[in-house]
């Protein structure tokens, strides 16, 4: 009888697995949507009271959520990718190599902001503003600006594509690849080297990306238990 609703399943093509897996997938979905909400209104306010410029602690704050973060979005993939119909594992297994990707990308960049950056002298940061710096342009900007425009918007992208179903399913295919495409679009800027065309990617995994958590959560909440 397992065998058979694993099947029926499968056939359907629609997110699915155990209730443990639904589970999981609702809570890494929620637990995205909470630390991205909160990384946003550190990030703005940090901004209104720097006066334009992100300063300390917000900076620090930011850069420490972004370290939690990332493992989180792996956990979230990792359950779409369990409970992804057979026909689109390849799809979500795509955006979950993407994903890690971009995880461990962040994690470098911003691991070096809040350990060596910090300990340098003065004189250090103005030798290497342009490897280690956080103004563009600079190496380690250039790295988190590709692992959060290209990487990200092509898991995201992949990921739509795991989500095969009617209702619920085909929103969050659609909210998927819009926020995957808005993040590829933020790579306009530092290709033509005005950043202000970054601010598309930025709506894509700062409003994007939050909305559509809550939507894969709910998708998680009322899929079928094999």
């Amino acid at each position: 009888v397992i065998l058979m609703n694993e099947i029926i399943l499968n056939q359907m093509d629609i997110i699915s697995g155990s209730h443990k897996i639904l589970q999981f997938g609702l809570r890494s979905a929620w637990a995205n949507f909470v630390l991205f909400i909160f990384y946003d209104l550190t990030v703005i306010t940090g901004i209104v009271i720097g006066h334009g410029i992100l300063k300390e602690p917000f900076l620090a704050i930011a850069e420490v959520m972004t370290l939690v973060g990332a493992p989180l979005l792996i956990l979230l993939m990792v359950a779409i990718h369990e409970c992804a119909p057979q026909s689109a594992k390849v799809f979500s297994l795509t955006a979950l190599g993407w994903i890690v990707l971009l995880a461990g990308s962040t994690i470098i960049v911003h691991f070096v902001n809040l350990t060596l950056w910090r300990q340098i002298s003065d004189q250090q940061k103005i030798d290497y503003v342009r490897f280690l710096g956080w103004e563009w342009p600079s190496m380690m900007f250039a790295i988190e600006l590709v692992a959060w425009h290209l990487f990200f918007g092509l898991s995201m992208f992949f990921a739509a594509f795991a989500f095969k179903g009617k209702g619920q399913e085909k929103a969050v295919r659609m909210t998927l690849l819009a926020t995957g495409l808005l993040c590829i679009l933020g790579l306009i800027g530092p290709i033509v080297g005005d950043l202000i065309w970054r601010l598309i990617g930025m709506f894509g995994y700062g409003v994007g990306f939050p909305i559509v958590c809550v939507m894969i959560a709910r998708v998680f909440r009322n899929a079928p238990s094999n």
